[in-house]
């Protein structure tokens, strides 16, 4: 099967690819930008996130994320190598409540991921709309064959196929982009409608649907493939 070029979501060159690896990425219908596709997917994922896709996930996943206390200065490492499980407060009665006490709870404080960069709304828009992604994501996962072994092995070597370094560049933007941006344009403040349209519109570009090909594809042999 031939790749369909996806979305450019980051603009992160791909590393060189041994030869069998590119092989089976192309085979198996992975967009050329794969690593960026599947960065964005996973770049904020917690444990808690992981075990709507498998109960059995742990704690030692390898997947590699933004680390949630980015900006802490007792922190040196921009990206830790497995998902967290997050502390969510249990204040109220709904998830998406509770959600919104954790996200505004974290404002200001050393360990922010966010820091000054993001403001109040858009916080919350990120966490809804990455949700949001993992649920459109857990449909093509349920549907998917198991990938083979030697594509995994593939995917799971973060550092090698680009995936890592994707998402350290969202880290470092995440630490120093003066201006608030969805697929490297900048984004007007969110303040009404008419501004709600651009992020609208720059948002749903993130469901392409080889995007979401990738991310599960990645996700399935993180979390199902026991060789």
């Amino acid at each position: 099967m031939k790749a369909v070029i996806g979305v450019v979501l980051l603009g992160v060159v791909l590393p060189a690819l041994s030869k069998e690896c590119a092989q089976l990425y192309e085979e198996n219908g992975l967009s050329p930008n794969f690593n960026e596709t599947i960065a964005h997917a996973i770049h904020s994922l917690t444990l808690n996130e992981l075990r709507k896709f498998n109960p059995l996930a742990e704690e030692l996943n390898g997947v590699p994320v933004v680390n949630p206390r980015l900006n802490d200065p007792t922190e040196t490492e921009r990206v830790i190598p497995h998902a967290p499980e997050e502390e969510i407060n249990k204040n109220f009665v709904s998830e998406a409540m509770n959600t919104i006490d954790s996200v505004m709870s974290q404002v200001g404080q050393s360990g922010d991921q966010f820091g000054t960069n993001w403001p109040l709304v858009a916080r919350i828009v990120h966490k809804f709309h990455m949700k949001d992604t993992w649920a459109k994501i857990k449909e093509e996962f349920d549907l998917m064959k198991q990938p083979s072994k030697d594509l995994c092995v593939c995917l799971k070597d973060t550092k090698k196929n680009g995936i890592f370094q994707a998402v350290d560049w969202v880290a470092r933007q995440y630490r120093t982009a003066p201006l608030f941006t969805l697929l490297n344009k900048p984004l007007p403040k969110l303040k009404d409608a008419k501004s709600w349209e651009v992020w609208r519109a720059r948002l749903v570009q993130y469901y392409d649907s080889q995007a979401i090909t990738d991310a599960a594809t990645y996700l399935s042999c993180v979390l199902n493939h026991t060789g």
